[in-house]
């Protein structure tokens, strides 16, 4: 999959851009209705510096919702979290913002707040100052109180940053559990030294006042995260094999991967052996719990199927596990279940039949999908994708295409037709003329103020890299001046204040380094 929301370190690695959602608990049935602006939450009805206003006049701190009508993991926190009636008395103590990434402007607030992957929840304060991040892996029963922790904390993510690098010693019980479940996944940490940030990490879960055997652990898991550090990984493995406490840190071991497996590898085949079949017997644990919801029961078979591939020779799944995995999917699928709610397990299933390397299940799947999905051109790139397995460039390119003219939404029509101008680099980098033409028609959706920031800037700077490799190896230097005298000029429309401007006058510009 090719499609970005937010996602836990690991699924970046192993699935490159797929929007696989995180691990949480159900609150029982999700009511049939429509989820695409969370209805139970009192959101602000202004603008973004209208909110922080009304904030400060107020005293409340900020909850900002980022999200996209097309991503599933948005649809699914929005039914399994934002419905719940706990949780939405909770943000009546805050000034709520629901900010869609294609609303006008929207992308220059990603870029403010340090958010670009669907979805991310960010706690500020009035001065927008970061308190913590939410991620929707963590068990949806502790939503509502990290909501509380929010309104009685409201220090600054970055001072308790700065207390754990300079004196630790000195982190409070409320700043260790801001650490503790701190949506690192998704955050804008400002740390350059992951290694060092692992190994603070670790000190924390030792010498922090106040918290849980349970908090203890998901700090060390979250450091080897970072850094595979010797000790990490040894207190990693403790913890996996204790079937007590490992079914309840999935959240944090799905953020675990190569470095991690690959420091376990080193240990020897006993090792590998023993924590895969921990892994395992964890994921199983999530994966047959009646709390969780069906899309992270079948998530958690996927990060089963990753972890037994990763130490298999040849790196490929038992049959009778195939199976096994094949039938929940099917169990899973027949299910009746609200649209929203079904684009999380489609999603998932799609994560296990990807495992599986079985892409005939995975087309048909998807491609029935298409009639009653809410957003069915968020399947298209992964048809697409399989197609272009398949060795069928004409039905790829004709589905990265429809993908594109089907989309909808500022940054998603840029996001999609980026892919489908990729494609074409990829497959038919000889045919100048149709690259040309779509390049030009994809660079106009970028013709406003406020487009080329957060995650449309870094798709921008992709895509320079991409054609300057494509006139290298193709000689397309009239159309690379077609595409650089386009969005010269759009940039020259920019105002002065608009942040995107240096991304936009960098574009394919003679003179970059």
């Amino acid at each position: 999959m090719t499609k970005s929301c937010a996602l836990p370190l690991a699924l970046l690695s192993l699935l490159a851009l797929s929007c696989a959602v995180p691990f949480g608990r159900a609150a029982g049935a999700v009511p049939a209705t429509e989820h695409a602006d969370a209805p139970g939450i009192d959101w602000f009805a202004g603008d973004v510096p209208e909110a922080f206003a009304a904030a400060k006049q107020r005293g409340e701190p900020v909850f900002l919702y980022w999200g996209a009508k097309w991503c599933p993991p948005c649809q699914q926190l929005k039914s399994s979290v934002f419905s719940r009636s706990d949780f939405i008395a909770k943000t009546h103590q805050f000034v709520a913002v629901y900010l869609d990434g294609d609303a006008p402007g929207a992308q220059k607030w990603g870029e403010v707040f340090h958010v670009s992957g669907y979805p991310t929840v960010v706690i500020l304060r009035s001065d927008r100052r970061e308190i913590t991040r939410i991620s929707g892996g963590v068990d949806l029963s502790l939503y509502a109180d990290l909501l509380d922790a929010a309104l009685g904390d409201v220090k600054p993510l970055s001072d308790v940053l700065a207390t754990l690098r300079a004196r630790p010693a000195a982190l409070t019980a409320a700043d260790c559990r801001r650490l503790v479940y701190y949506a690192w996944e998704v955050g804008a940490v400002p740390e350059k030294d992951e290694r060092a940030l692992a190994g603070r990490l670790l000190q924390a879960a030792t010498i922090c006042p106040g918290l849980s055997s349970l908090e203890r652990a998901r700090l060390e898991v979250i450091s080897a995260s970072f850094a595979p550090a010797p000790r990490a990984v040894s207190r990693v493995l403790e913890l996996i094999a204790d079937p007590a406490i490992a079914p309840r840190l999935v959240d944090n071991l799905e953020a675990l991967g190569d470095p991690f497996f690959a420091a376990v590898a080193a240990r020897g085949a006993a090792v590998s052996a023993d924590f895969v079949r921990h892994w395992s017997h964890a994921m199983q644990a999530v994966a047959m719990d009646p709390r969780v919801i069906d899309a992270d029961q079948l998530a958690a078979i996927g990060m089963q199927l990753v972890v037994v591939k990763q130490f298999a020779d040849p790196h490929s799944v038992p049959a009778a596990l195939a199976a096994a995995a094949r039938a929940r999917v099917a169990a899973a699928l027949a299910k009746p279940m609200d649209p929203y709610v079904r684009a999380g397990v489609v999603n998932s299933a799609s994560f296990i039949d990807e495992q599986l390397g079985d892409d005939d299940a995975n087309y048909a799947m998807l491609n029935a999908e298409l009639a009653t999905a809410k957003a069915p051109y968020y399947y298209m790139v992964d048809l697409g994708e399989i197609e272009e397995r398949r060795g069928k460039v004409a039905a790829a390119l004709a589905w990265y295409e429809r993908a594109y003219r089907e989309s909808r939404g500022i940054a998603t029509r840029f996001q999609w037709g980026n892919t489908y101008l990729a494609a074409l680099l990829r497959l038919t980098p000889e045919d100048h003329a149709r690259i040309r033409s779509v390049g030009l028609e994809v660079l106009a959706e970028l013709d406003g103020p406020d487009r080329i920031q957060a995650r449309t800037r870094r798709r921008l700077e992709t895509l320079d890299a991409k054609l300057r490799s494509w006139n290298e190896q193709q000689h397309a230097t009239g159309e690379v001046e077609a595409l650089h005298a386009r969005m010269a000029a759009i940039c020259a429309k920019l105002p002065p204040e608009d942040t995107g401007r240096a991304a936009c006058r960098m574009f394919l510009a003679p003179d970059k380094a």
